[in-house]
């Protein structure tokens, strides 16, 4: 049988002894918040700080890029860059042209495309953004470098020829790209009067422009006076004659203000007649000037009625301008290639302006009617 211990209670000595050993032993174990705890939390307050630097990294580099976005976006619509845009994406036919039909293929044009052809194209032309148009771009300036291009893609057939480097514009209206049309030619090629009125005149066709006294005063607001008046008088004979002229490019300005001083003095209808049967015989710049000097002379050797203007008859079939209504209102009349054009001068209200036309289509109605019984 085993012999039992009796338990004692431990003096105060041996209480020490224990206690003391027990102290050594905690201090020897590892420290677990000082392995764990705190390493997690270090952790992850170091993730949020790199959270954080680079949230505010992104947020400078979102900045930046919407500056220099900016920046882009202000200087195309300056027109400070240079796009390779594709020749069948420009509409050649977006403005009427201030550079005459067949003035192309000349020896300054020539010249052109052999510089391209040897050295690249050096200046860019303009363009017009059209998202709504046929194709995207619309030629402002730069034709004669469009159509050398086009000749040597024709020609070679490199694929190099088949872009074309521009300048983008975004212009606000109609009239501001015909504006600048019309001063990058004055600049680079000094436009002759005879274009110039005509370009005033398709601006206002085209509706840039409310009235011809408005074209001019925009598109050459940097003229001199005389010059802009000088304008006015070869709109009236681009009117008249245009049509009729075979090498208007050449006409001079001395014989193109006689043609529009004979205009303004109601000799229009018959200077017009007198050119459609003489002028279409001009076998040269010089011939055509001869015939139309030549016309001008028999003008003024027509019968007057006294006092050096031409009697009322001639006056009225020159001029086809009639006011037989006495009520301040001019209907004038020129025949064309392609029919003939009424415009009815004056203060006119709407309903006035129907009612004539009404009147107008009605009597030729019942002429036609009557030539056939």
């Amino acid at each position: 049988m085993a012999r039992r211990r009796r338990l004692e209670p431990l003096n105060a000595e041996e209480l020490a002894r224990v206690r003391a050993d027990a102290a050594s032993r905690h201090d020897a174990r590892p420290n677990i918040g000082a392995l764990g705890a705190a390493p997690i939390a270090q952790i992850a307050s170091d993730s949020m700080a790199e959270q954080k630097r680079e949230i505010d990294r992104l947020r400078e580099e979102t900045m930046a890029a919407r500056a220099d976005a900016a920046r882009m976006i202000e200087a195309e619509a300056r027109g400070l860059l240079l796009a390779d845009v594709d020749l069948d994406d420009i509409d050649v036919d977006y403005l009427s042209r201030d550079r005459l039909p067949g003035g192309v293929e000349d020896d300054a044009w020539r010249a052109l495309r052999s510089s391209i052809q040897a050295h690249g194209q050096r200046t860019p032309i303009e363009l017009a953004a059209i998202p709504d148009g046929r194709r995207p771009y619309g030629l402002i300036a730069g034709y004669r470098r469009i159509a050398a291009l086009q000749r040597l893609w024709e020609e070679t057939g490199a694929p190099r020829w088949r872009t074309v480097r521009a300048i983008v514009r975004t212009p606000t209206t109609l009239g501001q790209a015909f504006l600048c049309m019309v001063e990058e030619n004055e600049i680079r090629q000094n436009l002759g009067f005879f274009e110039r009125g005509r370009i005033c005149l398709r601006a206002v066709e085209q509706g840039a422009f409310p009235s011809i006294e408005a074209a001019v005063e925009a598109l050459f607001s940097a003229a001199s006076p005389a010059k802009r008046s000088k304008v006015r008088s070869f709109v009236l004979l681009v009117e008249e004659l245009g049509d009729l002229l075979r090498y208007p490019r050449d006409l001079g300005e001395r014989l193109g203000l006689r043609l529009a001083m004979a205009i303004k003095a109601g000799q229009g209808g018959a200077l017009r007649r007198l050119v459609g049967e003489h002028g279409a015989v001009a076998a040269s710049p010089e011939h055509e000037q001869a015939l139309l000097a030549r016309c001008l002379d028999r003008l003024r050797r027509a019968p007057t009625n006294g006092a050096g203007r031409p009697a009322p008859a001639a006056r009225a079939a020159s001029a086809g301008a009639f006011d037989e209504a006495g009520i301040g209102l001019t209907l004038r009349l020129r025949r064309r290639s392609d029919g003939v054009t009424f415009t009815l001068c004056g203060a006119i209200s709407d309903e006035e302006a129907a009612l004539a036309s009404a009147a107008l289509l009605d009597a030729v109605r019942r002429k036609r009617g009557a030539d056939t019984v």
